[in-house]
This record gives structure tokens, sequence and C-alpha cells, in this order.
């Protein structure tokens, strides 16, 4: 018995351990997120590169759907528009009075936008037809004014009877036409000259404080009759024409006229005679003052700006 415990043990212990096969390291779903991004800027590269190359209204549009996509139909990609409407709490008179207004605001669907876009355009118009025809009555007004003044004032000095029987007012097309005609006494300008006459520069300050009221844009222009100076001058009709149209303007601007509201001054020489069968007549010789007409598309135009 003791033999086989000594045997036992020096017999050496053996412990054998297996090795398994190891099992692959799980695959991770990082590189497809790596990829996406990679796609994804590819995409916004190329959006970038397209826009680049499109028309500066295609960039704004693109440019106000990011700022504002709710502002845009998701079926058609048309712009709907914003329309405000304003509700009177005075159901009475419908005019609101001592009342607050409230305004509520919906977006016009697409398909009703080009019917908004109509009426409000003829109404508009038809609102700048009737502004036009108000501005002329006004030009009218300031003309009878004009003529009121100069009817006081010859009453108060009759010496002022030739200067103002100088004087013709003309509605054109154009507008008012303010015509100080030159007879053979020069009674506006001196001979030959672009110098006014004193009692000429009050007759100017009076017109300009009266035009300053208006807001239409003036010219003026500078006529002669057909008599010519000598060869040997270096000044000329055209010379004379123009200077005389500058020197009224310089006494209109210093006298009531806005900045700005002179927008043409004009030297026209004797090539549009006020009386062509006689080109020689002292009549020829004017300057003119063209207090223009505001037309209806001029005053459409400020209401779209």
């Amino acid at each position: 018995m003791a033999d086989e415990e000594k045997k036992h043990k020096e017999e050496p212990i053996i412990i054998k351990k297996k090795k398994g096969h190891h099992a692959h390291a799980p695959h991770g779903g990082s590189w497809k997120v790596a990829y996406a991004d990679f796609v994804t800027a590819m995409m916004a590269f190329f959006i970038v590169m397209w826009i680049l190359g499109q028309s500066e209204q295609i960039r704004q549009m693109v440019s106000s759907y990011f700022k504002d996509p709710g502002a845009f139909n998701f079926i058609t990609g048309k712009r709907t528009v914003p329309v405000k409407i304003d509700i009177f709490e005075n159901p009475e008179t419908g005019k609101g009075e001592g009342k607050e207004k409230q305004q509520f605001v919906f977006f016009l669907p697409p398909e009703q936008q080009d019917t908004l876009a109509e009426k409000v355009s003829d109404k508009l118009k038809k609102q700048a037809i009737q502004d036009s025809i108000k501005a002329v009555e006004r030009v009218k007004a300031i003309a009878d004014e004009i003529k009121k003044i100069f009817n006081e004032s010859l009453t108060k000095n009759p010496q002022l009877k030739e200067l103002l029987n100088s004087i013709q007012f003309e509605f054109t097309k154009e507008g008012l036409r303010i015509e100080l005609i030159e007879k053979q006494d020069a009674i506006f300008f001196e001979v030959g000259s672009a110098k006014l006459r004193p009692l000429a520069k009050e007759l100017l300050a009076t017109l300009a404080k009266e035009i300053g009221k208006l807001p239409n844009y003036v010219e003026v222009e500078g006529h002669t009759d057909s008599r010519q100076y000598s060869k040997s001058s270096q000044y000329t009709n055209w010379e004379l024409s123009a200077d005389r149209a500058n020197a009224a303007r310089k006494v209109l601007e210093e006298n009531g006229l806005w900045e700005g509201q002179i927008v043409k001054v004009t030297g026209f020489a004797d090539k549009k005679l006020k009386n062509p069968e006689n080109p020689f007549d002292y009549s020829n010789r004017r300057t003119s003052i063209l207090i223009k007409n505001i037309s209806s598309e001029e005053i459409l135009k400020n209401y779209t700006k």
C-alpha cells in the first residue's frame, strides 16, 4: 500500500488545456456612417456647383426657400403669396371709426396668385390715372394763381403792362408751357445778350415761388429768330438761346424751385420757330418754361418701388 502511494506521488500531474477556435471579431457599422457622410458631402458639393451655374433669379429663389421653406408649395414648388386682410371691429360704419383694426395673414394658394396680381395691377393702374388727372388739375390751379398774382401786380404797378402782356400760357400734351416772348423793345433780355432786365428777374422769381409748389419736373428752353450774327462773330444764335435759357434757370432755382426740379436746359436757336411763316418775327425770340405733365406710367413706377 505504501509502495502504491509512493508511486502515485512520483507520477507527474499533467494538466491538458484544450484550445478552442477563437471567433472572428465582429464587423462594426462605422464604415457605413463614414460612407454616408462622404456621399452627402458630394451631393452638397454638386448642388453648390449647380447653383453657381444658374441665373441670379434661380439663386434668389433657392436662397428664399432655405430661409423660409414654409412659404413654398410642397407639390408645385411655387412660392405662395402672403395676403394681409384688415378686419375692422365696427360692423356698422365699415370704417373702423374709434376702433382698432385686426390684421390676419394667410397664404394664397398658387393657382390664385396670377388672378390676385392682375387685380392689384388693374387697381394700381386706375389709381395712377386718377392721380395723373389730379396732377394736371393742380398745374391748372397754379396757372390760375400765377395769372391772379400778375393781375394784382399790374394794378399796383402799371409799368408791368407790356411785360405781362408778353407772357403766354399754353397747355399742351407735354404740360403747361409759359413763354416769355420778346418784342422789338427787348423786354426780358438786353438786345443780343443773355442779361436779364430787373423787372424780368422779379417776374421769374414770382413764377418760381408758385412752380416750386408743384411736384412736376421743369424744362427751360431758349429760342431765337433767324437773324444771324455777323460772320466774323464767334457768338451765334445757338449760344444766345442756350445762355438765355440758363440765365432763366438760375433765377428760378434761386427763388423757389426745389433742387433737381429743372431736368433740362436747352438752346434751340431758330430751329423751333413760333412763327415759321416769318422766321424774322420777334415772337420767335422767346424763353419757354415747360411744367411737364406727370404721366400715369411715372406714377405707377413710384407705386411699385
